[in-house]
C-alpha cells in the first residue's frame, strides 16, 4: 500500500522536516487546494460520479497538526 503526507500550506517548516526525513515509499506533498471547487453546494449528478472519490476527510487533520497520511490502495 503506497502511502502520501499531505502537509498543510501554512506549515512550510513541517513540509521540508518530512520532505528531509522521508522514506522512499512515502512521499510528501503541500495541500493544493484553497476551497471547495463547486460554488453551488449541491452534489453532483448521478451520471457523473459513482461514490465519493474521497476516501477519508484530511481537513481536521491539517487543521490539527498540520499534516495528514493518506493510504493509496494497490490498483
Amino acid at each position: 500500500m503506497k502511502s502520501q503526507f499531505i502537509v498543510s500550506r501554512t506549515k512550510p517548516g513541517t513540509y521540508n522536516y518530512m520532505k528531509f526525513v522521508s522514506e522512499s515509499e512515502h512521499h510528501v506533498i503541500l495541500d493544493r487546494r484553497k476551497g471547495d471547487r463547486r460554488r453551488i453546494h449541491q452534489r453532483a449528478t448521478p451520471e457523473r460520479r459513482h461514490g465519493e472519490r474521497r476516501r477519508h476527510d484530511i481537513m481536521t487533520d491539517l487543521q490539527k497538526s498540520g499534516w495528514a497520511l493518506v493510504h493509496h490502495p494497490p490498483r
